[in-house]
């Protein structure tokens, strides 16, 4: 497994960097990305290829860089979708254009990235896909909600992807990370909603108490990189489809999961009930099979 390839994406700082670094000195090869080449120079250093990337760029152009970046070792065993930032502000104080901007680099960033380099795993039929998610996708934060809807499409094409590409023995997981020390507040990583509304007093709250823990936070980024990287290249048989990384995300997403099954139940007779009096279920029709 040593000569396995990462691919990483955001690679100038906090998770991105240090999962480069954690890889290397596993003794993995690894590609670093970021749109200034001229932050990757560390990383060089240690022995990572760096080339220049912005995933926001069109599909077109992410594809000519998927050719590159293959030929450079011949394979990427895993790619690291980890670049992306933080639109915060309530929905409302966000214009179309910023929550379009977040979208084209957190999730269509993803999204055209992942797709340029699926037909060389495809046909290779081996590969892992590595999405850096949120616990905020399932948390749905007052004060984030782009950011928030941004990692909730994450979790779901991680989903399906990790169904769609096991025909293939390619994987894909989705990482729920915590709050981990890293420079997104205090950096362009962090970006407020122009349309401010003096009003959305709950959503500037949680602006100010998440700018105030900068600094503060539990989560060491150099050993939840490690994590990762340990995670994905020696987990037995199938990966989950998402993993919570971080006390604060595995204790926050199992509250949030627990309580969405209660309100389920509570409200269970509204749910049921509404088939055709003469509806038979139908079970010999596969797993594959739509259900909707």
């Amino acid at each position: 497994m040593a000569s396995a390839v990462f691919l990483i994406t955001g690679c100038s700082s906090g998770f991105g960097y240090e999962m480069a670094k954690a890889a290397l000195r596993r003794g993995f090869k690894v590609i670093a990305t970021a749109r200034r080449i001229e932050t990757l120079k560390p990383l060089e250093e240690l022995g990572a290829i760096a080339l220049p990337l912005d995933v926001a760029a069109p599909p077109a152009t992410l594809v000519s860089f998927a050719k590159q970046a293959w030929e450079v070792y011949g394979q990427v065993d895993y790619l690291v979708n980890n670049a992306g930032y933080v639109q915060g502000g309530a929905i409302e104080e966000n214009t179309p254009e910023e929550t379009l901007s977040q979208f084209n680099t957190n999730v269509f960033g993803v999204l055209n990235l992942t797709n340029a380099f699926l037909p060389y795993m495809r046909e290779r039929r081996s590969g892992t896909i590595v999405n850096i998610s949120s616990q905020g996708g399932s948390l749905n934060l007052v004060g984030a909600g782009i950011y928030c809807a941004s990692k909730a499409a994450i979790d779901s094409f991680s989903d399906t992807w990790s169904r769609e590409l096991a025909e293939f023995n390619v994987k894909c997981i989705s990482i729920q990370p915590g709050a981990f020390r890293t420079p997104v507040s205090n950096s362009s990583n962090f970006r407020r909603g122009s349309n401010v509304i003096a009003t959305y007093a709950a959503a500037t709250e949680g602006i100010v108490g998440f700018n105030s823990g900068t600094g503060k936070e539990r989560g060491d980024p150099a050993k939840g990189a490690l994590r990762i990287v340990d995670f994905v290249t020696q987990a037995k048989g199938k990966l989950p489809l998402r993993w919570a990384l971080g006390e604060d995300s595995f204790v926050n997403l199992r509250k949030v999961h627990e309580s969405r099954i209660v309100e389920m139940d509570e409200f269970k007779e509204w749910s049921v009930g509404t088939d055709y009096d003469d509806y038979v279920p139908n079970t010999s029709v596969g797993t594959g099979a739509w259900s909707i």
